[in-house]
């Protein structure tokens, strides 16, 4: 089978499954990976990687130097052209930069994935900008997750011909399907989840939840977030001072997170999920939209989301759940009570969610038209 290889460091970061599933997803085409660091490989096992530290502390000075003079890393360059890889697939709009000179050097075709942060955020850099209009010049496609992305890169200044909508799938066969249905202790189970981000909106969230809380006192709300470096973990210590500061002790939990396929499991447990995503102050934002939403809807969890970049292509108004004015504070309240108070509902808005699921972001789907565009690439017929 034709090789692509695909650029992203680390391999793999611990939230990083959406990346590790276009990697093992593929039918007509290998997967090699290069990267600088290799990390969670227990999570993330994959056979096929060549890392910088694979080498010892000196041979990794010299692949630095070698990168610096000549525009990439020659254990790269040696990986690529002995696999015989014909594509490079950068991930992250800063890997793809970087990764220019590899592309270069083998002579391959280049396509860069952009998620979020690395457009949003860095575009408010005028250093970035230039990288920017340096990898549209030379960049071959750039694939984005909706159309709020695209509508973003164009304006960065990409040729709109260069730019392809390609969703991030979810495995549907993998994920049951079950109606949420009123407990019978009569609580609601609200879930937010992801990494202890401004961008997730999650202190946001919790005075939305309170408001709503104030009529719907059954409602009870659990953040599960991911903390790992000093940033996020201060993030996750205001949170939960919000939580003692409007009194929600009773009614907020923070259960651990888990191992990803122990955490899809434990999604049954909740009725309704909350995605209160905003731009934050440093001008990041998703990509498109969690795919922690995907995961919500593929089970047939309603969704209650902002309008937040591609967030309402997901999970539409009306149909997976409701969708609300980003930050608007009485709108997310609202649109709580509207899905939370309304349990009669909660298996049509999960029907139609998986339903939308399985038609614009099934897995097969998705990675047949990836290959589809690797076809287009590397001039090979589909």
């Amino acid at each position: 089978m034709p090789v692509v290889a695909h650029s992203v460091s680390p391999f793999l970061f611990p939230t990083g499954s959406w990346v590790y599933t276009q990697l093992t997803s593929l039918r007509r085409y290998e997967a090699l990976v290069v990267c600088r660091r290799r990390k969670n490989r227990e999570d993330y096992p994959f056979e096929r990687v060549s890392s910088l530290d694979d080498f010892g502390v000196l041979r990794q000075q010299w692949q630095r130097l070698r990168r610096a003079l000549e525009g990439a890393y020659p254990f790269m360059v040696r990986a690529c052209r002995e696999s015989q890889a014909r594509l490079l697939h950068s991930h992250f709009a800063f890997q793809g930069w970087q990764d220019l000179g590899l592309a270069r050097r083998c002579g391959l075709p280049h396509a860069t994935s952009f998620y979020g942060a690395d457009i949003w955020r860095y575009s408010r850099q005028e250093r970035w900008r230039q990288r920017y209009r340096e990898l549209f010049a030379h960049g071959q496609r750039f694939l984005v997750e909706g159309n709020a992305m695209k509508r973003k890169v164009v304006e960065l200044g990409c040729a709109p011909e260069k730019v392809t909508i390609q969703h991030l799938g979810v495995d549907v066969d993998k994920a049951a399907f079950r109606e949420r249905r009123q407990a019978a202790d009569g609580l609601v189970r609200v879930l937010a989840s992801g990494r202890a981000v401004e961008k997730k909106g999650f202190e946001f969230g919790l005075r939305a939840f309170d408001r709503a809380r104030r009529e719907l006192p059954n409602l009870r709300l659990h953040l599960m977030l991911i903390a790992k470096n000093d940033a996020e973990k201060a993030l996750l210590e205001r949170v939960r001072a919000l939580v003692r500061e409007l009194d929600l002790e009773s009614c907020v939990e923070f259960p651990p997170p888990r191992p990803y396929e122990e955490y899809r499991r434990a999604l049954y447990d909740y009725h309704v999920f909350f995605a209160p995503s905003l731009h934050a102050s440093d001008g990041d934002a998703e990509g498109g939209a969690p795919v922690s939403i995907l995961d919500m809807s593929a089970t047939g969890m309603p969704i209650v989301g902002s309008d937040h970049c591609d967030i309402p292509e997901v999970a539409p108004h009306g149909v997976s759940g409701a969708i609300f004015r980003e930050q608007d504070l009485d709108a997310a309240a609202q649109a709580l009570l509207a899905v939370a108070g309304a349990p009669e509902r909660w298996s049509q808005w999960g029907r139609a969610g998986r339903a939308h699921v399985e038609r614009e972001y099934s897995l097969a789907r998705q990675f047949a038209r990836l290959e589809e565009l690797y076809d287009e690439l590397v001039g090979r017929p589909a």
